[in-house]
């Protein structure tokens, strides 16, 4: 069972810092969690962690937060210079091209690193959940975790069960997703 995704503590590791990506880091840090954000492309995830307190600084601005929220959101985001670095993570959510072998491998990768509780969540739109789990050796905790763009201002997640993904892990998904002023709709 993971850390329950209310905790101060929580941590979402990100991989992939491109649209999606820096989106989900957005919301995750707005509602308090930690985000550790990885990208391969060299200086994507600081592009991105720039392009988030833009965001949040305008939101402050705009006064649909405090400006100490959006401080306090900001200082919530680290870039990691390695894929290890989200190791520790409670919850690891991939953000990357839409290729079926590129996120096996992923996971794979993923999956040989973090510690047997965490979630480990796609983004994807396209590709079956169950087709990115079917190689791993704990397909339970995989889901998916789709997110619409801009995600923001589309306050609506689909959480995707795999045919092997355990009840604790969309339950995770879902609690999560209202932390970030989402709603999560369960497919």
């Amino acid at each position: 069972m993971a850390k329950d995704a209310s905790a101060p503590d929580y941590t979402i590791g990100i991989v992939g810092a491109g649209t999606m990506g820096r989106g989900i880091a957005q919301i995750m840090a707005a509602g308090g969690a930690g985000v550790v954000l990885f990208d391969t492309q060299e200086g994507a995830a600081a592009d991105a962690c720039g392009f988030v307190e833009r965001m949040l600084n305008r939101a402050a601005e705009k006064g649909n937060m405090s400006a100490i929220e959006a401080a306090a959101a900001i200082a919530r985001i680290r870039i990691a210079d390695a894929i290890g670095e989200t190791a520790p993570c409670d919850l690891v959510v991939e953000a990357i091209v839409e290729d079926l072998d590129i996120k096996r491998f992923l996971f794979a990768e993923l999956e040989a690193m973090v510690a047997d509780d965490c979630i480990l969540a796609t983004n994807t739109s396209s590709l079956s959940v169950t087709a990115i789990a079917g190689a791993s050796a704990r397909p339970g905790r995989i889901a998916g975790y789709h997110f619409f763009n801009p995600v923001p201002l589309l306050k609506v997640v689909e959480v995707v069960l795999g045919l092997k993904t355990e009840p604790w892990v969309t339950d995770t998904l879902a609690k999560l997703a209202r932390r970030a002023g989402h709603e999560p709709v369960r497919v």
